[in-house]
């Protein structure tokens, strides 16, 4: 690929300037943060502390006696996740890309870890914890930001060959296959939906020719077909999600019980803290259904609301993508779309989930379930992408 140098800078031949973003640059320039992103992300942690106060005081206090163990535990979680937010912030985006093939590497090797008896921790038979001063890390999560960091690097560096040789995707499908068969091993068949989602995503917003594309997809979803025929819990899910009531009390009972929150909410619900099937009827309805115990007690105009908050979200990070294409920075553009892509994704097919409209598989909504690893993860993540944003909206 021919370079040429302009300015300090380097332009490729297809138009992408890769410059070495630091505050050096922003002389005379005041840093600051985007205040909307900020205030949305403020908002979704908000929302997710009342639903989680809310969705797990019943189990809480029928497994342990008492009904704040899962809010304590997810105010300790959100503390360390904005001290962790915070430092993450403090870092040069130059520092991050540079550092991508290590993270790539830390997360193959905690991937590989809690596959090993006795560091991974089982729950209902999926391996996919790695337990930590007192946190139990999803190392899946990790892998969607850590593949998002490296492939945004990779991008930057060989944009023209993923445009114009077979050769180029390559690597990125190689560290795909890899990242997804490890998870898939967990087994954690929604983390490797993702995965794949946002690896796909990102190679098309570099240029990746739609033959490519669209070979990719069939690919996958053949692959993902055969999965579910070659498993039998999985299949019995598909078969439940075209009729969940011919069988509500087995392969559909979350389906079911889901349906049933939702559709007992209404227009204004019952309530915050008066829904009926958090109280043992549906399971998981703290974490993967924690959706649907928000349509009950919110209705339609809470659930409707919690949709608009995440399609502000994309479109703020849609414009910051703009911006940053606009400018010439490659890796800031693929990072921000990699999240825009990862948050949307996770998101729509949880709540797809909990609706009925695909069949059911448990991934958490982003910012709103319980769990350490969610928080922690989204925000490192959201500490990269206000720094992004930060020096995107210097230069």
């Amino acid at each position: 690929m021919m370079e040429q140098e302009t300015d300090g800078s380097v332009m490729n031949d297809i138009g992408i300037v890769q410059a070495d973003l630091t505050l050096q640059e922003y002389t005379g320039h005041k840093p600051s943060v985007d205040y909307w992103l900020l205030g949305l992300f403020g908002v979704f942690f908000v929302l997710g502390l009342l639903a989680v106060l809310s969705s797990s005081y019943f189990l809480s206090y029928h497994t342990v006696g008492h009904g704040s163990y899962y809010i304590t535990r997810h105010v300790f979680h959100m503390i360390l996740a904005v001290i962790t937010g915070a430092i993450t912030y403090a870092i040069p985006v130059s520092v991050i890309r540079s550092v991508s093939p290590f993270v790539l590497l830390i997360v193959v090797l905690l991937l590989i870890l809690v596959l090993l008896p006795g560091i991974g921790r089982s729950v209902n038979g999926a391996t996919r914890w790695i337990h930590f001063l007192g946190i139990n890390i999803q190392v899946s999560e990790i892998a969607k930001l850590g593949l998002i960091v490296y492939l945004s690097s990779y991008i930057q560096r060989k944009q023209y060959y993923i445009q114009e040789s077979v050769r180029g995707v390559l690597t990125p499908l190689l560290v795909m296959g890899v990242l997804g068969s490890l998870v898939l091993l967990e087994p954690d068949f929604g983390g490797f939906f993702v995965i794949l989602t946002i690896g796909i995503g990102m190679l098309f917003f570099a240029g990746l020719p739609w033959r490519v594309i669209l070979t990719l997809m069939g690919v996958v979803g053949v692959l993902m077909l055969a999965l579910v025929y070659m498993t039998p819990y999985r299949l019995a899910r598909l078969t439940a999600f075209f009729d969940p009531w011919k069988n509500p009390f087995g392969d559909s009972y979350q389906l079911t019980q889901s349906l049933m929150a939702i559709g007992r909410g209404g227009v204004f619900g019952v309530g915050l803290g008066q829904g009926l099937q958090k109280q043992l009827y549906l399971p998981e309805a703290h974490t993967d259904f924690i959706y649907a115990i928000l349509a009950e007690e919110t209705g339609l105009l809470g659930s409707a609301f919690i949709i608009m908050c995440f399609m502000l979200l994309v479109g703020r990070l849609g414009y910051w993508v703009y911006k940053a294409s606009k400018k010439g920075l490659c890796y800031e553009a693929m990072c921000l779309y990699g999240m825009m892509i990862w948050w949307s994704v996770s998101a729509m097919f949880s709540m797809s989930v909990n609706l009925g409209l695909v069949p059911t598989k448990g991934i958490a909504l982003p910012f709103f379930s319980y769990g350490g690893s969610n928080l922690l993860v989204n925000a490192i993540a959201i500490g990269v992408l206000l720094r992004i944003t930060r020096e995107v909206g210097k230069v």
